[in-house]
């Protein structure tokens, strides 16, 4: 696999995405970071959690796979897919059924009635129950209203391995709150898990010895019921030990900038080289 490849974050936000609609409406603004993430180019604007992978095959074909189609999938794509020269979206997998994971399944369609002739889409059976339901004119395309709809090669998968234009996936699954699960992905030495609460040791095993490891991190404080939030994303790395790491799914209670200078201390103190990601963020890595 080259070693011209490339991570780009699509999204880092949580569901709501930042900035919040009420934190903009509200007079006075009490909110420091919803007013700054609406100016240009601030790193406090945060979309749906979201990665792309960009590989070329064993055919020397350039790749683009995302990770997880949320509700704001659409105003990433038509900020960062120009940005970066992906003029394909060759695969989509996802992590789970929530709706920033898979909202923006519908908005595939540009593809594939322009670009491609369809998408394949590696989900879980739970997940693809889910999408049967929710976005059922995406899987009987019969009952669809005319004008063309996404066309979508449903692959289900499990925890086993899988390839994708021959890079190799493995899935991490990982508790997402009491009673759900959700898959993280390894990838090369690329850990990314965006949305978990627990890690069951036999996931653990299959997660040290990563060169970047992406982590949820939902806000700095309160307990979540179905997030890390910080203390225990830090907590996470601290045990996994990655060589450099990348925070994701956050709400507007982090500031990038204040939280990173914060959290570079971490790396003088005790070698952890962690920080916030940001939208459209590029990061190099050996595939």
């Amino acid at each position: 696999m080259s070693s011209d490849s490339e991570i780009v974050f699509l999204g880092t936000g949580t569901s709501e995405g930042v900035p919040r609609v009420s934190c903009l409406a509200r007079e006075p603004q009490t909110c420091k970071v919803c007013p700054d993430a609406i100016l240009p180019g601030s790193h406090n604007r945060r979309r749906n959690t979201s990665l792309m992978i960009r590989y070329q095959s064993p055919e020397g074909e350039q790749k683009n796979v995302v990770i997880d189609v949320g509700k704001f999938f659409y105003h990433s794509a038509i900020e960062w897919f120009p940005k970066v020269g992906a003029t394909t979206l060759d695969a989509v997998i996802l992590t789970h059924q929530h709706a920033d994971a898979v909202g923006g399944l519908d908005d595939l369609r540009d593809w594939t009635n322009n670009v491609q002739r369809a998408i394949p889409l590696y989900l879980r059976q739970a997940d693809m129950d889910h999408v049967s339901k929710a976005f059922y004119w995406l899987v009987d395309t019969s009952l669809a209203s005319p004008g063309g709809v996404s066309k979508l090669d449903f692959k289900i998968i499990d925890e086993q391995p899988f390839e994708v234009f021959g890079l190799t996936i493995t899935p991490l699954r990982v508790e997402h709150g009491p009673r759900t699960d959700a898959f993280g992905y390894r990838f090369g030495d690329v850990v990314y898990v965006s949305d978990a609460s627990g890690i069951p040791d036999s996931t653990a095993a299959l997660m040290y010895d990563a060169e970047i490891m992406v982590m949820d991190a939902l806000r700095p404080g309160h307990p979540h019921g179905s997030h890390f939030i910080l203390d225990e994303a830090l907590e996470q790395l601290r045990r996994f030990k990655p060589r450099q790491a990348l925070l994701v799914d956050m709400t507007h209670d982090f500031d990038h900038e204040s939280t990173n200078a914060e959290l570079a201390k971490l790396k003088e103190l005790e070698g952890l080289d962690v920080q916030l990601a940001y939208d459209g963020q590029r990061i190099p890595v050996d595939l």
